[in-house]
């Protein structure tokens, strides 16, 4: 796959997760995908933390804002939106790519969930 590709792949699974298109989702990851940051492997984890999130924060977006591709790989900076933590959140993530889908995610953040304190 080109760099232009991979590039356009990485906004695809952003698109398909601000529109909770869990088919489409299905079809951008391995089978055998493989979170870091949620420690699982399968999209399924995947899908039920984006359930979650929505759950708590219905009108979240995520905006890719940069994407840096090199290879198999794509690093990204992703603001989240619609979320009370202002300025909007960060998300850090590198992709790895495999024949046209996303087969491992590391990431990491800023969002800060409220407290029950």
């Amino acid at each position: 796959m080109t760099s232009a590709n991979n590039k356009a792949l990485v906004y695809r699974v952003y698109e398909a997760i601000n529109a909770k298109d869990f088919a489409a989702m299905k079809e951008l990851f391995t089978p055998n995908f493989v979170s870091h940051a949620l420690e699982d492997a399968g999209i399924e984890s995947g899908e039920e933390a984006l359930k979650q999130a929505s759950a708590a924060f219905p009108d979240q977006r995520f905006v890719v804002e940069d994407v840096v591709v090199e290879g198999n790989k794509a690093a990204l900076r992703v603001t989240i939106h619609g979320v009370p933590q202002q300025p909007p959140p960060i998300i850090m993530e590198i992709f790895r790519i495999e024949n046209g889908q996303v087969a491992e995610v590391w990431g990491a953040g800023t969002l800060r969930l409220p407290s029950d304190a």
